[in-house]
């Protein structure tokens, strides 16, 4: 079953536990859609991510983001409670700054086909 995707902070749910894998909108995932950052640049994500900021997950309420605890692992940042500490996972989630910024950089794919489209005729 595929989860939902685009969800704003507004949706988010009230969380019970903390969850130790991404959202099904988590921008640290693979799977995120590009450019699916709010107001902010992959730059200011990256920099709240190499910081010691707290971040908390758009979708689930009262919980840390998941995806970022598990990137800061993936890219060898230390951080101290009570900031979430989760086990690497370059699978599921970006392994270097360099794949954050490079994917949600692009367009997605479906608004580069309709960019394209436009003006052809």
């Amino acid at each position: 079953m595929k989860h939902r995707q685009l969800v704003s902070s507004d949706e988010a749910i009230d969380g019970k536990v903390q969850h130790k894998k991404p959202c099904s909108d988590c921008p640290w995932a693979r799977t995120a859609l590009n450019g699916w950052l709010g107001s902010a640049s992959p730059d200011e994500w990256l920099r709240n991510a190499h910081s010691d900021t707290m971040v908390d997950c758009h979708t689930i309420r009262n919980t840390q983001c998941a995806g970022l605890a598990i990137y800061r692992r993936n890219v060898c940042k230390s951080v101290l409670p009570p900031l979430l500490k989760l086990e690497a996972n370059k699978e599921i989630v970006f392994a270097t700054p360099m794949e954050f910024k490079e994917h949600h950089s692009r367009m997605p794919e479906g608004r580069a086909a309709l960019a394209q489209g436009c003006g052809s005729e």
